[in-house]
């Protein structure tokens, strides 16, 4: 009996789900046109993206794009590889309507610092730790 089998089947489905090293993270899946998603509890947001960024070789946060639905808002953060751009995944993280607050990632990927900005100024989210959550776009003076 081989000892590498686990590794192997480890590796294949690394190959095959993208989400696999977060896996106990992820509350549901989604199906995209160019990349797979799935959403993660709120509370994991930093350590997901730190796991998928060092075990599963996403070294690139293309963007972090914000909705805002009915009953929340949702952070979406793409990521990409550096080595293979074909490969992505987008992470979902939903936040509460009444209280929208989601983890900063700006220490894991510098690309969030203006892209958090950016959802706080536009949609209202909260970005915790963020080391320079202001406005970015719109003036001060800003009602809406």
């Amino acid at each position: 009996m081989s000892t590498d089998a686990p590794i192997e089947r480890e590796r294949a489905d690394a190959e095959t789900d993208p989400f696999s090293p977060i896996r106990e993270l992820v509350t549901a899946r989604e199906t995209h046109l160019n990349a797979p998603a799935a959403r993660i509890r709120p509370d994991a947001v930093r350590q997901a993206l730190s796991t998928l960024k060092a075990e599963a070789g996403y070294d690139h946060l293309a963007c972090v794009t914000a909705q805002e639905y009915e009953n929340r808002y949702e952070s979406i953060y793409h990521l990409r590889s550096f080595d293979d751009p074909t490969r992505e995944v987008s992470v979902v993280v939903p936040a509460d309507k009444a209280d929208p607050v989601s983890e900063s990632v700006e220490a894991i990927f510098r690309t969030a610092d203006w892209h958090e900005r950016e959802a706080y100024d536009l949609i209202g989210i909260e970005y915790d730790d963020h080391p320079d959550l202001r406005r970015i776009l719109l003036p001060e003076t800003w009602q809406g």
